[in-house]
């Protein structure tokens, strides 16, 4: 039987020597972003968006563009057609035709596509230069990048191939449940089956979706856990790789199960320690940054009115990089629970099989 306690004990020693012995601000933020692009901070992950329409309306057409009316501008001095141009131009904006926004649409989806491949594969590269760098307790790139390359390859296919898969079981989920539904006539006008009624059709629906959240969070586990750890000591692709992770597990059944309790049971506590962490750290960053606001709202305040819109410009453009920083260093109180769960996966993996004991080759 593995002792956890040792593990937990080496694994908390060797995030100390990584990140404080000595401390290094460079070696943090280096880290940081790799843990970041190797999926092990998801937290500091934040989607915007925002939109802003101003419409202005002159009054030598108010009358003419009005309830849907054809746009008409009244005479001016200025070419009728390059007015119609200009007329044409505003209405592609404010009332496209279907063929733009489905050629829009596929483009957009076109591009998220692309996008998401180019991050999955860097990220696959990414899982390999954050074992690499936290094993050798390093805080290198270009290095890991280059000597991880085959391997790296390799992951990214298995991301694809699983991504689609996941995205296909979900799919015939929902079909099942919607079929279910139309079983009872939900769909139809006027019909009203009943909460009760509706909750029975889908209900083996949500049984299935559960039971595959479940599946897909065991296999992430074994591929981002232990897979990673013998394509990186072994440098051999995934599938062969994978291979050896399951006759290793299939020899240690019950230690990975404890494996999968102790470490949600880590998960929870990590995930307390690091909202109060964060919270601190918002709190002591208030008064600063309330102090900064209102001495520049006193500025704006007191300088000629001429001057403020390129004020405004100025304080915008110095306090983005600010906010960003500010944002990353948040991000960065992460680090050590992301070091401490690489390290700890690394290390029981090593006392299921000595072979993958990889702080024995930390320096070669």
């Amino acid at each position: 039987m593995v002792k956890f306690d040792e593990i937990i004990s080496a694994s908390l020693e060797w995030t100390a020597t990584v990140l404080f012995r000595p401390f290094s601000p460079k070696k943090w933020l280096i880290l940081t972003f790799i843990a970041l692009m190797a999926g092990s901070i998801s937290g500091g992950n934040s989607n915007f968006s925002s939109s802003d329409r101003r419409h202005d309306r002159k009054e030598s057409y108010a009358a003419n563009y009005d309830q849907g009316k054809p746009f008409q501008l009244a005479k001016t001095s200025t070419p009728e057609r390059k007015s119609v141009s200009r007329g044409q131009f505003r209405g592609f904006f404010e009332k496209p035709s279907a063929g733009s926004v489905i050629f829009l649409i596929v483009l957009g989806v076109i591009a998220g596509v692309v996008l998401l491949l180019v991050l999955m594969w860097f990220c696959s590269r990414f899982y390999f230069i954050f074992l690499e760098d936290t094993i050798r307790n390093d805080a290198s790139i270009a290095k890991p990048f280059k000597n991880n390359k085959t391997i790296g390859n390799s992951f990214f296919k298995f991301n694809l191939v699983f991504l689609v898969f996941i995205i296909g079981i979900i799919a015939l989920i929902a079909l099942f449940g919607f079929m279910s539904l139309s079983g009872i006539g939900a769909f139809k006008t006027g019909a009203s089956p009943g909460a009760f009624k509706v909750l029975a059709a889908i209900f083996p629906a949500i049984l299935l979706f559960i039971l595959f959240l479940i599946i897909v969070a065991v296999v992430s586990l074994i591929v981002n856990d232990f897979a990673i750890i013998v394509m990186f000591k072994d440098k051999i692709k995934f599938m062969p790789a994978i291979k050896k992770v399951l006759s290793v597990l299939n020899l240690n059944k019950l230690n990975f199960l404890l494996y999968i309790l102790i470490k949600m049971g880590l998960a929870i506590v990590s995930s307390i320690v690091y909202t109060i962490t964060s919270l601190v750290a918002v709190m002591g960053l208030i008064f600063p940054i309330a102090v900064i606001v209102g001495g520049l709202y006193f500025i704006f305040k007191v300088m000629p009115g001429g001057m403020h819109l390129v004020f405004l410009i100025v304080v915008i453009f110095a306090a983005v990089p600010v906010f960003l920083f500010l944002w990353y260093c948040l991000v960065c109180i992460y680090l050590p629970i992301a070091v401490f769960f690489r390290v700890f996966s690394a290390k029981f993996f090593g006392r299921l099989d000595s072979r993958y004991n990889l702080f024995k080759y930390a320096n070669e």
